[in-house]
């Protein structure tokens, strides 16, 4: 989404949820913020929406997004527009596309990252982890 004078910030409002115990298998289209409590396989694509895996959350999956923000689990290749950032307990095994990787300690990241070019998102700009703050239980690794 774009506010002012061209500047792109996450979405942040939550729209979509995955519940756990939820098992979806296919191609998923979303707009906004989706978060992902359960187990995803196949495809997630959103123009420049943010995808949101929770620390019970598994996607196994071809992700072109505009945002990811990791706390669980993805196996796959990642196509984001404008950022991933894999937190603390998120594991990542695949190759990323992005211009900006964020992959704090006590993350894990197996893959390729190639920095594509383009303009990134400002730093100011954080995907949605409040969307991630409803129902979160904190691990201590």
């Amino acid at each position: 989404m774009k506010y002012g004078a061209g500047q792109v910030s996450a979405p942040t409002e939550l729209r979509s949820r995955l519940g756990q115990g939820t098992e979806i298998s296919g191609e998923i289209r979303f707009s906004e913020v989706l978060r992902v409590d359960g187990v995803v396989s196949g495809k997630l694509t959103s123009d420049s929406g943010n995808l949101v895996v929770s620390e019970r959350g598994h996607v196994k999956a071809q992700i072109e997004v505009g945002f990811v923000e990791v706390f669980g689990t993805i196996e796959g290749t990642i196509r984001a527009q404008y950022k991933v950032e894999i937190r603390p307990g998120g594991r990542v095994r695949g190759d990323i596309f992005t211009p900006v990787l964020n992959i704090e300690y006590g993350a894990t990241f197996d893959g390729t990252c190639h920095m594509k070019e383009g303009k990134p998102a400002p730093s100011s700009a954080t995907p949605a982890t409040m969307a991630n703050k409803p129902n979160q239980q904190s691990k201590v690794s």
